[in-house]
């Protein structure tokens, strides 16, 4: 008999101690780990925020690639900063235009244009245009 009690104490499993702590370590664990998905969560912008981004940047970049088809290339000034007046952020948004004089196999007749949106969403589009 005394054999058999021996038996069922080693059976018996956890102790209160190392449940409670179990369970302090894990909430811990977890409520740091939610901590920094709030976070990262909260600083992301929405895809909604993202998608007016983008569709700022390909407007403005559409005006650039309409300029060169309807009025030539010497129309679109190189180099330059300005950022047109068709190519208007919403509110919440800034767009910068930055036009640079590119040369390809030295051939100098290629002008890189990248339009930037930057504040509640990011977007960036770049294109190279040609004056063939």
């Amino acid at each position: 008999m005394t054999k058999n009690i021996h038996t069922l104490k080693s059976q018996q499993g956890f102790t209160l101690i190392e449940v409670v702590l179990f369970i302090i370590i894990t909430g811990l664990l977890a409520s740091t780990l939610l901590l920094s998905f709030y976070t990262s969560l909260e600083k992301m912008p929405t895809v909604h925020q993202q998608m007016i981004a983008a569709q700022t940047a390909r407007r403005c970049m559409e005006w650039f690639i309409g300029q060169r088809r309807m009025n030539g290339y010497s129309t679109i000034p190189c180099p330059s900063t300005s950022v047109p007046a068709f190519c208007t952020a919403p509110s919440g948004y800034t767009m910068s235009v930055n036009i640079v004089c590119t040369t390809l196999n030295s051939d100098a007749n290629y002008k890189t244009v990248t339009v930037t949106v930057s504040g509640n969403g990011d977007a960036v589009l770049t294109t190279l245009l040609a004056a063939y």
